[in-house]
């Protein structure tokens, strides 16, 4: 049985229907997995913080390869195992109802890349049910590797 608004205090009333008004966000947890999903957040809808859109390198991904397709930038996040948290640049929910997560890297490896590559991998062991995507950019194109469990 959960609480009603109305069974608040009127300041913790308000604090609830400004919050409900302003952050519209869907939350998931399985028991198991630990998987967390937040959709629709937008910079307005969230009491002026701003949220993270595509560098160049994502955006330009999403345009070449994500065209045509329900493609969510940073839309799941997911807890693993040893408390770490791993986000992919782009999610994809494909019309067969499939997830596929896709990381995004440019040419210029950055000390992050590795962190995000042992995130990306754990996140893949931890997930096997998910099509993950790794793809970097080299010279001009993305070289694009995909990992999937049959």
């Amino acid at each position: 049985m959960g609480i009603k608004i109305e069974d608040l205090p009127p300041r913790l009333q308000e604090q609830v229907r400004a919050q409900l008004e302003g952050e519209k966000k869907i939350e998931f947890r399985t028991q198991d997995s630990g998987l967390m999903v937040a959709f629709g957040k937008k910079e307005t809808e969230t009491h002026g913080v701003k949220h993270r859109v595509p560098n160049k390198t994502e955006a330009e991904y999403q345009r070449i390869h994500l065209r045509g397709m329900d493609a969510r930038f940073e839309a799941l996040t997911f807890r693993m195992v040893n408390g770490h948290r791993y986000t992919p640049d782009w999610v994809v929910f494909t019309n067969s109802g499939n997830i596929e997560c896709h990381e995004v890297k440019g040419g210029y490896a950055l000390g992050s890349e590795q962190r995000a590559r042992l995130a990306f991998d754990q996140a893949r062991v931890e997930f096997p049910c998910i099509v993950w995507v790794w793809a970097k950019k080299s010279e001009g194109s993305f070289q694009k590797t995909v990992f999937r469990t049959e």
